[in-house]
């Protein structure tokens, strides 16, 4: 992941050199900054806890169990729960 998000800061550099009109390097800056939290999924897991808490009296959304003692940087564990498409 560190090289796919080199490549994209590298890329919008050179767009940005290319054609000097080009307004879209944040998202490069966005991509380096956000994505290895996105993918740190013990941050996941802090994030579908706090969803429980947030939805815990609702009776039409349920959140899986995270099994935190499983889970790590690269892993989450959840419980499997049967849904609905809302699509």
């Amino acid at each position: 992941m560190p090289g796919d998000i080199r490549l994209v800061v590298l890329a919008a550099k050179i767009a940005k050199q290319i054609f000097p009109n080009f307004q879209y390097g944040w998202i490069a800056d966005e991509f380096e900054q956000k994505l290895p939290l996105e993918l740190d999924f013990r941050l996941e897991a802090k994030n579908c806890i706090r969803c429980q808490s947030i939805f815990k009296d609702s009776k039409d959304i349920h959140i899986p169990h995270v099994y935190s003692e499983l889970t790590h940087p690269r892993v989450l564990v959840m419980s499997f729960e049967d849904g609905i498409s809302i699509g």
